[in-house]
């Protein structure tokens, strides 16, 4: 190694002596682009915990790749919603529902619900620093149960009071600070029509929001439920990005994602019961109110 730099440096002496214009020209182009490079893998650091570019140089083509942990910078808000849809019935054609389940934060006989579809909405949100975490709220046209996991001080009492009437609403607060926040919730309910869609809510502005729906516990799924293509919504309007990816990743299991979503973004997938007959009157459930 010390060879090549003693050898390097006598060269650039030599260059430097020989006052040969065109060489000197060269050797600067040569080494801006030298500096160029490791300015840009010094920003891709920056952007992301990983990387990997290929671009030309010359007649030559030159590949930067980097494994895990290379952020230096602070991390920005990401979420991932993961939905497991554990069973799938319509009502309309089954004799009696999967079983009755127990929600604790309804009133009365409502707490007995018969449950004819489940979905379990697991909801990760990784927050640049530490904070108070705000009222969040989960929405369905069926009844949610929802929980707190993270962090652990969910006060259950008050969201009882607050919302028991509300089934198709439910509140969760903590006064933890946090810079982590996972709530596990069941959607009971929500999934009796043969269009759905489901979608995740950037809160903030984004660096990463995933979606990802989980048919895999329902029986024969890939003969009658059918994904459309995944869009990113705001206003009421489908944007127009290269940011947003989507994929079957089989055993009906489907994900989209998306790249620097903006606060008040909505990603959402769209999916077809076919053998479903065809009910106009149902929404799907999803964990943002979906427009």
């Amino acid at each position: 190694m010390f060879d090549f730099i003693k050898y390097l440096f006598d060269f650039l002496l030599n260059l430097v002596n020989s006052h040969n214009k065109a060489a000197l020209v060269v050797f600067t182009i040569l080494l801006v682009l030298f500096f160029a490079a490791l300015l840009y893998i010094f920003w891709i650091f920056l952007k992301s915990d990983t990387f990997d570019r290929d671009f030309p140089l010359f007649f030559l083509r030159v590949r930067i790749y980097g494994g895990q942990g290379l952020r230096l910078g602070k991390r920005r808000y990401r979420k991932v919603l993961y939905i497991k849809v554990l069973c799938l019935s319509d009502r309309r054609s089954v004799a009696a529902p999967f079983y009755q389940r127990t929600v604790p934060r309804m009133d009365g006989p409502a707490q007995q619900v018969p449950v004819f579809d489940e979905a379990v909405y697991y909801t990760l949100k990784l927050f640049p620093d530490d904070r108070t975490v705000s009222r969040e709220q989960d929405h369905s046209t069926g009844i949610v149960d929802p929980r707190v996991v993270i962090p652990w001080d969910i006060d259950s009492d008050q969201n009882r009071d607050t919302l028991g009437a509300t089934p198709e609403l439910a509140q969760m607060e903590t006064n933890t600070q946090t810079d982590t926040m996972l709530s596990v919730s069941h959607f009971l309910n929500g999934m009796q029509s043969r269009d759905q869609k489901f979608c995740t809510y950037a809160d903030e502005d984004t660096e990463s929001l995933r979606l990802v729906v989980d048919f895999s516990s329902v029986p024969h799924a890939a003969d009658f439920i059918k994904m459309k293509p995944a869009h990113l919504w705001f206003k009421n309007q489908i944007v127009q990005t290269d940011n947003v990816s989507y994929q079957d990743c089989g055993r009906s299991i489907y994900m989209a994602h998306c790249r620097d979503a903006k606060q008040g973004a909505t990603l959402r997938m769209d999916f077809t019961f076919t053998t479903w007959p065809e009910d106009t009157s149902a929404k799907a459930v999803s964990d943002s109110p979906c427009n």
